[in-house]
């Protein structure tokens, strides 16, 4: 299963100017219909949706009009097909959402390709997601570091108010393994130039205790 990213946008054919319009794997509500829904395509027919149940299991497929579709003062921010990744800046794997649901509260699949052409699918809470783009993941930096005994990593975060920064890590460094300073948790770096600057005076210290704490 290969990741997949579009999302695009769909309109009701000939829907008339101030109506709605909906994009497939949005939730919703169906007036007469207990529970919530999502939108997988427009039709069959004009101004008519087709919708699934919105949960994990034992999904009903139905149609209804555009008339009849509400949206929710609470619909999640993000929608089957999107790549996402948990809002940690330590984060680096991404994953496609597949069907998001409440379960007390708003929840989404997710399914990873392994290197070995395995999915692994897990599920997260939608409050934890943040979503990411291929070319995001594309230039982030993932730069493998060596010297002497030490095998590091050069990383670059992608989601939260880290994105754009980097860290670096060493199998030598304790803890996570996060090369730090002053006894911080995580040094993080605004540059790749100070990035390998904390790995050059990582790797010229003395001891493993004196690079992290």
């Amino acid at each position: 299963m290969a990741l997949s990213t579009q999302t695009g946008t769909a309109q009701v054919p000939d829907t008339a100017p101030g109506d709605e319009v909906f994009r497939p794997g949005e939730i919703v509500s169906v007036e007469g219909r207990p529970g919530e829904w999502e939108l997988m395509e427009p039709g069959p027919g004009p101004d008519v949706w087709t919708v699934e149940s919105a949960r994990l299991e034992d999904r009903v497929s139905e149609q209804a009009a555009v008339s009849a579709l509400q949206r929710l003062p609470d619909a999640p921010h993000l929608r089957r097909g999107d790549l996402v990744m948990q809002s940690y800046p330590e984060q680096e794997r991404a994953g496609v959402v597949g069907a998001v649901f409440r379960l007390g509260q708003w929840v989404a699949e997710k399914s990873y390709t392994l290197p070995d052409g395995k999915v692994w699918c897990t599920m997260d809470s939608v409050d934890r997601l943040e979503v990411v783009t291929p070319q995001q993941l594309a230039v982030a930096v993932r730069l493998d570091v060596a010297h002497g005994a030490h095998r590091g990593r050069i990383v670059q975060a992608v989601v939260s108010s880290r994105a754009g920064q980097f860290r670096v890590v060493c199998r030598c460094a304790p803890g996570a393994g996060e090369v730090c300073r002053d006894g911080r948790k995580v040094t993080w770096c605004h540059s790749l130039d100070s990035a390998r600057a904390l790995w050059d005076w990582h790797i010229s210290q003395p001891a493993p205790v004196d690079s992290a704490s």
